[in-house]
């Protein structure tokens, strides 16, 4: 279990938090923090174990600090909880350990099962990540995406919208008796 807190932590370095251990409920937790969001992520050993114990290192944590989220100001406002466990959760426990996200008292919640490798880590916490990978737009020709567009618009000015011979004025014309 260690390795896998090590990654946690990790993992959050990563997507620009400060991280540090410290014992809530007689476990050891990472709390995280950067300039917006703060909060801990604990693991479990069993879903069951989650199951019957978030709600108490939810408390307990909020108790450790406390002063410290009353003086946050605004980020008093994101402060996450995260309650993971690396065994795979039968389907009625799992349906229950999603349901500790839907508890929007005191905190916002993740909670997850099966969390024992680094892809199931990062998409446990992509609420938290930034954004994991940038899109990739293909390449086009601007012109002929343009000239298809107006296409469907006017078929008539599809042609002569580009041609630079052709006044704007002229294009204008043959748009106007499109409609």
């Amino acid at each position: 279990m260690s390795d896998i807190l090590s990654l946690l932590q990790g993992v959050l370095q990563e997507g620009g938090y400060r991280t540090w251990l410290t014992p809530i409920d007689k476990r050891t937790a990472v709390c995280f923090e950067d300039d917006a969001v703060m909060g801990f992520a604990m693991l479990f050993d069993e879903a069951a174990t989650l199951l019957a114990a978030w709600r108490d290192a939810e408390t307990a944590f909020l108790r450790q600090h406390g002063e410290r989220i009353r003086l946050a100001g605004d980020k008093a406002w994101n402060v996450y909880s995260v309650f993971l466990t690396m065994a795979t959760a039968h389907a009625g426990d799992s349906r229950v350990i999603r349901l500790i996200e839907e508890d929007l008292e005191r905190t916002r919640k993740i909670a997850a099962s099966g969390v024992s490798h680094r892809e199931a880590l990062v998409g446990a916490l992509l609420p938290l990540l930034p954004l994991q990978q940038q899109p990739v737009l293909e390449r086009e020709d601007v012109a002929e995406r343009f000239r298809r567009r107006v296409l469907a618009i006017a078929p008539s000015a599809a042609e002569m919208v580009l041609n630079e011979s052709v006044s704007p004025k002229d294009v204008a014309r043959r748009l106007g008796s499109d409609k």
